[in-house]
């Protein structure tokens, strides 16, 4: 869908307000046009003629026209100003909605700054464009009409000759629009680049300073800056040349004008009054052809900004076209079959020709060397990604027979980044559900040992917790991250790399935790320590994407194969830490 199309369709539903609006301005151009025409029987019967009948009508004229001009600016600068709000807030709200139903695949390749540049910075010009530009457009346009109305009423002649004066500079000023959205766009690029920049050395200040990469990181984003310069630079150009060719092009007019028109006030063939209203016309003119030219610049740069936008909403969401029945309960077991998955972009693939048995209530582990594609299974059966080849199976049927949300409605999911909202400990643990009373998540939190440190908080389970839950132990998030699986109350349980953060003591304490609050359930343990999933029913060893072996802990340890391996090292590593 065209950026025009998109934009009609987000102001249609107040095509009312706007068509007041429009009178409003139509208004406000036609009172610029009353006051040009007003000036001539001012000169000519006021100041020649002396009619002092005239002088007092203009006294009481002129500040009732200003008065009425008044009111109908303050309409459609408000009516525009409320359309604007309007339609940005849907875009916002459409855009936010529309990236929590993209694929994760759209995420893998794409850098959150560009995403956040494009919906706060470019959002915001479009902001100011619908609110002041079609205000400028409407109006000044109109008022130019009504303008030129004069002038052809005031003498056909002079006011065919500014007419055609005039196309060489509106020729011009295409041209330069033309350029001035090239350039807009690729500055808006650049800027992606800058925010990047911002970012991710915000975000990774404790690296930069204990590399002493200060200087190198600077020394990037002074690059990135640079390249965000030319392009700015070429816009505000063509930007700068446009105000000089206008009044180039006005002073030649003017200038014609005078000659014409004095020539013709000499002869008699014209009044003064008339002479000065046509000039006065002139001049007013002027000014809403300059704000005319000026947004267009803005205006190029929001339209840039809106195709920038309306990108996102372009790309196709994640949600199937016909509604899927929904998956009920696990029956039998989990499997995939067969399974690859390669990322976006990628040359390689993550998985190839996987096959794993997961049977219901069963403790299953998976394992391996690091970048093996152990992450990408957990993805894969919580239908974050569907499997590129092979089929992931629940009782038998493939999952996509299956609404996802669904799916991860009966799976739950505690990984190495235990995810905090800014926001309530309450509404922390209580994410995803609509219905749930504080009875319910005080249990789960006194089922995994969490009561008495968000007893010790300044309000509570009352308490915001700030970006991130930085402000608790990275034991203390976990502890949350599991309470908030356990009122999901799932029926399958992903562990993915549940305790790889912490120390000893608190990961053997969320080792206890986790066997008293799961058991029952079926569970999968996606883990590099491997002591830890030792008392798994079943263990598979992946590398390179494939399974290597699988079988019990004490199965695996006797065929002397990659566990066995891996455990010793991992061992001797342990031992060797306790020992210094």
């Amino acid at each position: 869908m065209s950026v025009r199309r998109r934009l009609a369709r987000y102001l249609r539903p107040y095509l009312g307000r706007f068509a007041w609006a429009c009178l409003a301005m139509i208004a406000v151009s036609a009172f610029n046009g009353m006051a040009i025409l007003l000036l001539k029987p001012i000169v000519d019967e006021v100041f020649i003629a002396k009619d002092l009948r005239m002088l007092a009508l203009a006294v009481a004229g002129v500040p009732l026209l200003v008065a009425l001009k008044a009111v109908a600016s303050y309409v459609q600068n408000y009516l525009m100003s409320w359309i604007g709000q309007r339609v940005s807030q849907q875009i916002r709200e459409d855009l936010f909605r529309h990236l929590h139903l993209l694929p994760l695949e759209y995420y893998s390749g794409l850098r959150g700054a560009d995403v956040l540049s494009r919906v706060t910075g470019d959002l915001t010009l479009a902001q100011n464009a619908l609110t002041t530009l079609p205000v400028y457009l409407i109006r000044d346009s109109m008022t130019v009409v009504f303008l030129v109305g004069s002038l052809f009423k005031l003498d056909w002649r002079l006011a065919l000759l500014a007419v055609f004066g005039s196309p060489l500079s509106l020729a011009a000023l295409y041209v330069l629009s033309r350029k001035m959205r090239d350039a807009s766009r690729q500055s808006q690029i650049a800027v992606d680049r800058l925010h990047h920049r911002f970012q991710e050395s915000v975000q990774g200040m404790m690296t930069v300073k204990a590399f002493n990469y200060e200087e190198g990181a600077t020394e990037k984003f002074r690059e990135e800056n640079e390249s965000f310069f030319q392009p700015m630079m070429r816009y505000l150009r063509a930007t700068a040349l446009m105000n000089p060719l206008l009044e180039l092009g006005a002073s030649v007019m003017v200038a014609a004008v005078i000659w014409f028109g004095g020539g013709e006030v000499i002869l008699g063939r014209m009044t003064p009054g008339a002479f000065f209203a046509f000039m006065g016309a002139l001049l007013v003119a002027y000014a809403p052809i300059k704000n005319l030219a000026r947004i267009n610049a803005e205006g190029q740069r929001a339209w840039a900004s809106a195709e920038r936008l309306f990108q996102i909403l372009e790309e196709k969401p994640a949600v199937p076209r016909k509604r899927m029945p929904d998956f009920q309960r696990l029956l039998s077991g989990v499997r995939l079959e067969g399974a690859g998955f390669r990322y976006p972009g990628a040359r390689g693939w993550a998985l190839r020709g996987l096959d794993l048995d997961i049977p219901k209530g069963a403790r299953t582990a998976i394992v391996g060397p690091s970048g093996c594609g152990k992450t990408t299974i957990a993805k894969i059966l919580l239908r974050l990604h569907d499997p590129s080849e092979g089929r992931l199976t629940f009782d038998g049927a493939d999952a996509r027979e299956f609404d996802a949300s669904s799916i991860r409605a009966r799976i739950g999911l505690v990984s190495s980044d235990a995810a905090l909202f800014n926001d309530t400990v309450f509404q922390n643990l209580a994410l995803g559900r609509k219905v749930v009373t504080l009875s319910e998540v005080e249990r789960a939190a006194r089922a995994v040992g969490a009561e008495e440190f968000i007893a010790a908080l300044p309000e509570g389970y009352q308490t915001t917790l700030g970006d991130w839950g930085f402000s608790l132990s990275s034991g203390q998030r976990q502890k949350l991250a599991i309470a908030r699986m356990l009122l999901k109350d799932p029926e399958i349980v992903v562990l993915d790399e549940a305790t790889a953060h912490l120390d000893e003591p608190a990961r053997a304490d969320i080792l206890s935790v986790l066997r008293t609050a799961l058991a029952g359930r079926t569970v999968v343990t996606i883990a590099h320590d491997l002591a830890s999933v030792a008392p798994a029913d079943k263990i598979y060893v992946l590398s390179a994407g494939g399974l290597a072996e699988s079988g019990t802990h004490a199965e695996l340890m006797a065929s002397r194969g990659l566990y066995r391996r891996l455990f010793e090292l991992q061992s001797a590593a342990r031992d060797s830490g306790e020992a210094s």
